[in-house]
Protein backbone atom coordinates (compact mmCIF):
# COMPACT_ATOMS: atom_id res chain seq x y z
CA UNK A 1 0.00 0.00 0.00
CA UNK A 2 2.89 2.62 0.67
CA UNK A 3 4.56 1.77 -2.63
CA UNK A 4 0.99 2.43 -4.59
CA UNK A 5 0.52 6.03 -2.40
CA UNK A 6 4.78 6.69 -3.43
CA UNK A 7 3.62 6.05 -7.29
CA UNK A 8 0.42 8.50 -6.83
CA UNK A 9 2.63 10.64 -5.17
CA UNK A 10 5.32 10.97 -7.51
CA UNK A 11 2.99 10.84 -10.63
CA UNK A 12 1.45 13.71 -9.45
CA UNK A 13 4.25 15.54 -8.79
CA UNK A 14 5.32 14.25 -11.95
CA UNK A 15 2.47 15.81 -13.52
CA UNK A 16 3.11 19.21 -12.44
CA UNK A 17 6.78 19.46 -13.36
CA UNK A 18 5.75 18.67 -16.80
CA UNK A 19 3.53 21.66 -16.33
CA UNK A 20 6.30 23.82 -15.06
CA UNK A 21 8.42 22.77 -17.52
CA UNK A 22 5.83 23.62 -20.46
CA UNK A 23 5.29 27.03 -18.97
CA UNK A 24 9.41 26.93 -18.96
CA UNK A 25 9.86 25.83 -22.29
CA UNK A 26 6.56 28.97 -23.64
CA UNK A 27 8.69 31.14 -21.66
CA UNK A 28 11.61 30.77 -23.66
CA UNK A 29 10.18 30.54 -27.44
CA UNK A 30 8.82 34.08 -26.52
CA UNK A 31 12.24 35.46 -25.53
CA UNK A 32 13.14 34.20 -28.79
CA UNK A 33 10.75 35.89 -30.30
CA UNK A 34 11.58 39.00 -28.71
CA UNK A 35 15.02 38.75 -29.78
CA UNK A 36 13.90 38.23 -33.38
CA UNK A 37 11.99 40.91 -33.02
CA UNK A 38 14.84 43.15 -32.40
CA UNK A 39 16.65 42.37 -35.47
CA UNK A 40 13.60 43.13 -37.19
CA UNK A 41 13.41 46.64 -36.02
CA UNK A 42 16.99 46.77 -36.54
CA UNK A 43 17.11 46.02 -40.17
CA UNK A 44 13.64 45.41 -41.60
CA UNK A 45 14.61 41.53 -42.69
CA UNK A 46 11.60 40.28 -44.19
CA UNK A 47 12.90 36.72 -43.76
CA UNK A 48 12.94 37.30 -39.44
CA UNK A 49 9.57 38.70 -39.31
CA UNK A 50 8.47 35.09 -41.64
CA UNK A 51 10.52 33.32 -38.29
CA UNK A 52 8.29 35.46 -35.86
CA UNK A 53 5.07 34.29 -37.27
CA UNK A 54 6.23 30.67 -38.03
CA UNK A 55 6.72 30.35 -34.27
CA UNK A 56 3.20 31.67 -33.15
CA UNK A 57 1.50 28.67 -33.60
CA UNK A 58 4.05 26.90 -31.49
CA UNK A 59 3.18 29.44 -28.89
CA UNK A 60 -0.55 28.48 -29.51
CA UNK A 61 0.20 25.14 -29.22
CA UNK A 62 2.04 25.57 -25.80
CA UNK A 63 -1.15 27.56 -24.62
CA UNK A 64 -3.84 24.99 -25.36
CA UNK A 65 -1.18 21.60 -24.22
CA UNK A 66 -0.35 24.02 -20.60
CA UNK A 67 -4.88 25.01 -20.50
CA UNK A 68 -5.44 20.87 -21.03
CA UNK A 69 -2.79 19.85 -18.33
CA UNK A 70 -4.18 22.24 -15.80
CA UNK A 71 -7.31 21.16 -16.57
CA UNK A 72 -6.65 17.58 -15.89
CA UNK A 73 -4.80 17.69 -13.00
CA UNK A 74 -7.45 19.99 -11.02
CA UNK A 75 -10.21 17.35 -12.13
CA UNK A 76 -8.44 14.46 -11.51
CA UNK A 77 -6.05 15.64 -8.60
CA UNK A 78 -8.09 17.85 -6.44
CA UNK A 79 -4.65 20.18 -5.58
CA UNK A 80 -4.64 21.61 -2.70
CA UNK A 81 -2.19 24.86 -1.16
CA UNK A 82 0.86 25.03 -2.67
CA UNK A 83 0.20 22.44 -5.81
CA UNK A 84 -3.26 24.39 -6.08
CA UNK A 85 -1.04 27.18 -6.28
CA UNK A 86 1.87 26.30 -8.66
CA UNK A 87 -1.22 24.75 -11.39
CA UNK A 88 -3.22 28.27 -11.03
CA UNK A 89 -0.44 30.05 -11.37
CA UNK A 90 0.65 28.42 -14.54
CA UNK A 91 -2.65 28.85 -16.36
CA UNK A 92 -2.76 32.31 -15.78
CA UNK A 93 1.20 32.76 -16.91
CA UNK A 94 0.62 31.07 -20.17
CA UNK A 95 -2.56 33.77 -20.60
CA UNK A 96 0.51 36.43 -20.17
CA UNK A 97 2.83 34.65 -22.43
CA UNK A 98 0.62 33.98 -25.25
CA UNK A 99 -0.47 37.94 -25.39
CA UNK A 100 3.43 38.76 -24.95
CA UNK A 101 3.54 36.63 -28.26
CA UNK A 102 1.01 37.88 -29.95
CA UNK A 103 2.63 41.59 -29.65
CA UNK A 104 5.56 40.38 -30.80
CA UNK A 105 3.94 39.39 -34.22
CA UNK A 106 1.78 42.03 -34.29
CA UNK A 107 4.82 44.88 -33.70
CA UNK A 108 6.64 42.48 -36.40
CA UNK A 109 4.06 43.10 -38.93
CA UNK A 110 3.11 46.63 -38.70
CA UNK A 111 7.36 47.22 -38.97
CA UNK A 112 7.45 44.99 -41.91
CA UNK A 113 5.80 47.38 -44.01
CA UNK A 114 7.50 50.33 -43.52
CA UNK A 115 9.88 51.24 -45.85
CA UNK A 116 12.31 52.34 -43.18
CA UNK A 117 11.71 54.35 -39.81
CA UNK A 118 12.36 57.74 -40.82
CA UNK A 119 14.34 59.30 -37.67
CA UNK A 120 17.48 57.31 -36.53
CA UNK A 121 17.07 58.77 -33.31
CA UNK A 122 12.89 57.26 -32.92
CA UNK A 123 14.55 54.38 -34.23
CA UNK A 124 17.68 53.76 -31.72
CA UNK A 125 14.98 54.96 -28.87
CA UNK A 126 12.17 52.14 -29.74
CA UNK A 127 15.41 49.23 -29.92
CA UNK A 128 16.25 50.56 -26.38
CA UNK A 129 12.32 50.62 -25.21
CA UNK A 130 12.69 46.87 -26.91
CA UNK A 131 15.80 45.81 -24.87
CA UNK A 132 14.24 46.77 -21.75
CA UNK A 133 11.45 44.41 -22.25
CA UNK A 134 14.06 41.72 -23.46
CA UNK A 135 15.85 42.24 -19.95
CA UNK A 136 12.64 42.60 -18.34
CA UNK A 137 11.38 39.38 -19.72
CA UNK A 138 14.57 37.29 -19.23
CA UNK A 139 14.75 38.18 -15.29
CA UNK A 140 10.98 37.45 -15.25
CA UNK A 141 11.63 33.64 -16.65
CA UNK A 142 14.76 33.51 -14.27
CA UNK A 143 12.61 34.81 -11.08
CA UNK A 144 9.53 32.10 -12.55
CA UNK A 145 12.37 28.93 -12.84
CA UNK A 146 13.98 30.06 -9.75
CA UNK A 147 10.64 30.75 -7.42
CA UNK A 148 13.12 33.72 -6.50
CA UNK A 149 11.02 36.64 -5.30
CA UNK A 150 13.36 38.93 -5.12
CA UNK A 151 13.91 38.44 -8.80
CA UNK A 152 10.05 39.24 -9.20
CA UNK A 153 10.16 42.40 -7.06
CA UNK A 154 12.92 43.89 -9.51
CA UNK A 155 10.77 43.45 -12.68
CA UNK A 156 8.20 44.92 -10.95
CA UNK A 157 9.82 47.94 -9.98
CA UNK A 158 12.04 48.42 -13.19
CA UNK A 159 8.87 48.58 -14.71
CA UNK A 160 9.34 52.68 -14.59
CA UNK A 161 11.96 52.32 -16.96
CA UNK A 162 9.54 50.67 -19.80
CA UNK A 163 7.13 53.32 -19.02
CA UNK A 164 9.28 56.32 -18.81
CA UNK A 165 10.97 55.21 -22.32
CA UNK A 166 7.93 55.41 -23.90
CA UNK A 167 6.80 58.12 -22.22
CA UNK A 168 9.56 60.14 -24.03
CA UNK A 169 9.22 58.11 -27.70
CA UNK A 170 5.91 58.87 -27.53
CA UNK A 171 6.68 62.76 -26.90
CA UNK A 172 8.82 62.78 -29.90
CA UNK A 173 7.15 61.27 -32.30
CA UNK A 174 4.10 63.53 -31.90
CA UNK A 175 6.24 66.88 -31.70
CA UNK A 176 7.55 65.10 -35.38
CA UNK A 177 3.52 64.34 -35.96
CA UNK A 178 2.37 68.04 -35.33
CA UNK A 179 5.27 69.42 -38.25
CA UNK A 180 5.01 69.31 -41.51
CA UNK A 181 4.75 65.09 -42.80
CA UNK A 182 3.25 63.79 -45.76
CA UNK A 183 0.72 61.67 -45.34
CA UNK A 184 2.99 58.69 -45.45
CA UNK A 185 5.29 59.50 -43.02
CA UNK A 186 1.96 59.95 -40.51
CA UNK A 187 1.34 57.05 -41.70
CA UNK A 188 4.56 55.55 -40.91
CA UNK A 189 4.61 57.49 -37.31
CA UNK A 190 0.86 56.13 -36.49
CA UNK A 191 2.22 52.66 -36.69
CA UNK A 192 5.39 52.98 -34.91
CA UNK A 193 3.15 55.32 -31.82
CA UNK A 194 1.10 51.58 -32.22
CA UNK A 195 4.51 49.83 -31.92
CA UNK A 196 5.65 51.36 -28.73
CA UNK A 197 2.37 51.46 -26.78
CA UNK A 198 2.18 47.77 -27.89
CA UNK A 199 5.54 47.23 -25.95
CA UNK A 200 4.69 49.56 -22.86
CA UNK A 201 2.02 46.47 -22.35
CA UNK A 202 3.98 43.93 -23.22
CA UNK A 203 5.56 44.91 -19.80
CA UNK A 204 2.78 45.19 -18.14
CA UNK A 205 2.01 41.84 -19.38
CA UNK A 206 5.72 40.91 -17.55
CA UNK A 207 4.80 42.52 -14.55
CA UNK A 208 1.55 39.90 -14.50
CA UNK A 209 3.55 37.15 -14.39
CA UNK A 210 6.41 38.85 -11.85
CA UNK A 211 3.09 39.13 -9.41
CA UNK A 212 2.22 35.76 -9.81
CA UNK A 213 5.19 34.58 -9.10
CA UNK A 214 5.05 36.43 -5.81
CA UNK A 215 1.49 34.36 -5.27
CA UNK A 216 3.49 30.83 -5.85
CA UNK A 217 6.07 32.19 -3.36
CA UNK A 218 4.23 33.97 -0.75
CA UNK A 219 0.34 32.54 -0.98
CA UNK A 220 -0.79 36.28 -1.49
CA UNK A 221 -2.11 38.03 -3.90
CA UNK A 222 -0.62 41.33 -4.12
CA UNK A 223 -1.12 44.10 -7.04
CA UNK A 224 2.59 45.14 -6.48
CA UNK A 225 2.25 47.62 -9.59
CA UNK A 226 0.50 51.26 -9.99
CA UNK A 227 -2.61 51.58 -11.51
CA UNK A 228 -2.23 53.27 -15.26
CA UNK A 229 -5.12 54.94 -16.81
CA UNK A 230 -7.08 53.68 -19.67
CA UNK A 231 -6.55 55.53 -23.13
CA UNK A 232 -8.85 55.57 -26.64
CA UNK A 233 -4.50 54.89 -27.82
CA UNK A 234 -4.19 51.92 -25.20
CA UNK A 235 -8.05 50.54 -26.08
CA UNK A 236 -7.16 50.29 -29.52
CA UNK A 237 -4.00 48.56 -29.40
CA UNK A 238 -5.84 46.11 -27.19
CA UNK A 239 -8.34 45.35 -29.76
CA UNK A 240 -6.00 45.26 -32.57
CA UNK A 241 -3.96 42.43 -30.26
CA UNK A 242 -7.00 40.01 -30.14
Amino acid sequence: MTDYREHIVKSFDDEIANVIHLVTQMATLVEEQYKLLYHVVDTGSPATTEDILENEPKLDNYDAEIRDAVITLITLRSPVAVDLRDILTSLRISTDLERLGDYAKNIAMRVATLEEIPETSVKNDILRLLNLVQVQLKKVIDAYVSKDLTKAKEVIKNDVEIDKTYNAIYEKIVDVIKGKVSKLRLLTYTKLLFAIKTLERAGDHIENVAEEIHFIVTGEHVDLKDEKKDSKLEHAIEESNK
